[in-house]
């Protein structure tokens, strides 16, 4: 029987919670947001036009996604000494769409934006604090995942949250 994919449980099932929220896909989906949000900051100090706009986000999704999948392939080659199966690399791009979720709220309030259904500036706004709390929701996720009571995971939570503020303030403060 082949050894099961990255995604997928001992018995061949997918774990489609884990997928969504594993290990593996909270790291690629907070990798994306941090990416993201400072795509985002640098987007709007420059005014772009909603073209760059549009395809400097889809672009930054796009190559953070193609750019994991490459690490999980030669990570793999270099710690199994093989190349990973079909079945692996379709588990691996599978797993991927948990840190993908988690970008729609940013992009669609961005977007939004740029389609005119609100200011532009509030779609920049928006889709910073977006991505803020997304950063905050996996750090809680994680605490409590973790064992960590509500009254012990709130203090780190929120200590994640403020790095996260102190990237926006420090680019409104920049610009």
């Amino acid at each position: 029987m082949a050894e099961p994919g990255p995604y997928e449980a001992a018995d061949g099932d997918p774990r489609w919670l884990g997928l969504r929220f594993g290990s593996k896909q909270a790291t690629h989906g907070i990798y994306i947001e941090i990416v993201l949000l400072a795509v985002i900051l640098a987007l709007e100090s420059k005014r772009p036009s909603d073209r760059d706009i549009v395809s400097s986000v889809v672009g930054t999704i796009v190559v953070v996604v193609l750019a994991d999948l490459y690490a999980y392939y030669v990570g793999t080659m270099i710690g199994t000494g093989k190349r990973p199966t079909g079945r692996e690399l379709r588990t691996a791009m599978v797993g991927e769409t948990g840190g993908l979720v988690s970008t729609l709220p940013v992009v669609l309030l961005l977007m939004l934006g740029v389609a005119g259904v609100y200011s532009l500036q509030a779609g920049f706004t928006l889709a910073k604090w977006a991505g803020v709390v997304m950063i905050g929701a996996y750090a809680l996720y994680a605490h409590r995942r973790a064992g960590l009571t509500i009254r012990q995971s709130v203090p780190a939570t929120v200590f994640l949250l403020l790095l996260g503020l102190a990237l926006v303030a420090l680019k409104a403060l920049v610009h």
